[in-house]
């Protein structure tokens, strides 16, 4: 049974596409990335206009507006705790040599807010502001620790792109109860990078879940003993960055 209102759903999704687009995005472009009616581009955006969820440039593009601020006021200890993240992110990934990452949720992704890597000549974390599908590896199983399985199947069937994933949901059901049962899960090269990463969730002071922390590396990082330490550094890290902001 759906049970899902489509206006709403496509109000959110333009409010996260001009997330995605700073600058502004004309009534045209929103219509044909969201590809949904002019008519309904135009109804949404009127009613985001009149109450200040959307605001319109002098270029006759719209951006988000200043009446979102009220909304976030609320969660102002969780920005606190993720801008604290960063100087912590920064010092696992120097004591470790192994890349770090802090990644949220944004509606069907994920998303790469915060990041670190050891010096060398190579990056193993995608950019800051870089997207994946909320399913995918190690990040989504920390980021979806608390959705139930039937919710978690939804947004696998909703996931458009080509995933291990997609084509094996238990992938994604097995790591998030690892995370339920362990705190967190390992992904070792089971993705389209080839890469290993271990993720754990970090939780609000109401203990929802906010974000995830993940270790980059290689498969030998996490080998025997050495997965035992990291999960200690991840737990540690994970338990100073929730306390700096209570």
């Amino acid at each position: 049974m759906n049970n899902k209102i489509p206006a709403v759903e496509k109000t959110i999704a333009l409010l996260e596409l001009l997330s995605k687009h700073p600058e502004g995005a004309t009534q045209a472009e929103l219509r044909k990335e969201l590809s949904i009616s002019m008519s309904t581009t135009y109804r949404i955006l009127q009613t985001l206009l009149k109450y200040k969820w959307v605001r319109k440039n002098a270029d006759a593009t719209y951006s988000p507006g200043n009446g979102l601020l009220p909304l976030l006021y609320p969660f102002r200890s969780r920005m606190d705790l993720l801008e604290h993240a960063q100087e912590i992110i920064d010092r696992i990934s120097a004591e470790n040599e192994m890349a770090c990452k802090l990644s949220i949720r944004r509606g069907s992704e994920q998303v790469t807010i915060m990041r670190a890597e050891p010096e060398g000549p190579f990056a193993l974390t995608g950019q800051v502001g870089s997207s994946f599908p909320v399913i995918e590896g190690s990040v989504g199983a920390a980021l979806l620790c608390d959705e139930s399985d039937d919710e978690i199947m939804e947004l696998v069937q909703e996931c458009l792109t080509d995933l291990a994933e997609k084509r094996e949901p238990e992938l994604v059901l097995k790591a998030v109860a690892e995370v339920r049962r362990k705190g967190c899960t390992v992904n070792l090269r089971k993705n389209r990078w080839n890469i290993a990463a271990m993720s754990m969730p970090v939780r609000d002071a109401e203990g929802s879940v906010i974000a995830a922390m993940t270790l980059i590396g290689t498969e030998s990082d996490f080998a025997g003993k050495k997965r035992g330490r990291l999960v200690s550094v991840l737990e540690d890290a994970v338990q100073k960055c929730t306390e700096s902001s209570f």
